[in-house]
């Protein structure tokens, strides 16, 4: 581990998680002078989740917006077209979840509430054969 992130390891059944923090306070994150620096330890993060071989890391809230310009991880993955590690935003990563836990054989769904980024690729992902309904 890099000697600026903080670590966690958590077993949960037979998956192995790790949380890596970044020492910074929630401000920090919008300051553009900051920037830079919140981004190499992200960076950092990835490229030493891909050399340990971890298959998905995903990028917290803040650290989405500390590089909101670029989408959800693409400036690492530019930087580092070599990454076996897949980057997603927990969006993409709550979106996942809903669409596994749908019952094979649904023919509709339902979206309630409020039709936000995770709504959308729900409902992205459903096109092949399930009627949503708002």
């Amino acid at each position: 581990m890099g000697t600026h992130l903080l670590s966690r390891e958590i077993l949960f059944k037979n998956l192995k998680l790790q949380t890596w923090a970044i020492p910074k306070y929630r401000i920090q994150y919008f300051m553009k002078w900051q920037r830079e620096t919140i981004n190499n330890l992200i960076e950092e993060a990835i490229m030493e989740a891909d050399q340990k071989g971890i298959k998905v890391l995903s990028l917290g809230f803040l650290n989405q917006a500390s590089q909101r310009r670029e989408a959800d991880g693409e400036l690492y993955i530019r930087r580092n077209p070599r990454l076996k590690v897949k980057v997603v935003d927990g969006s993409s990563l709550a979106s996942a979840v809903v669409v596994n836990s749908i019952p094979k054989g649904t023919s509709q769904f339902v979206l309630r509430g409020h039709l936000s980024k995770v709504a959308y690729s729900i409902a992205l992902a459903c096109q092949g054969g399930i009627q949503l309904s708002r």
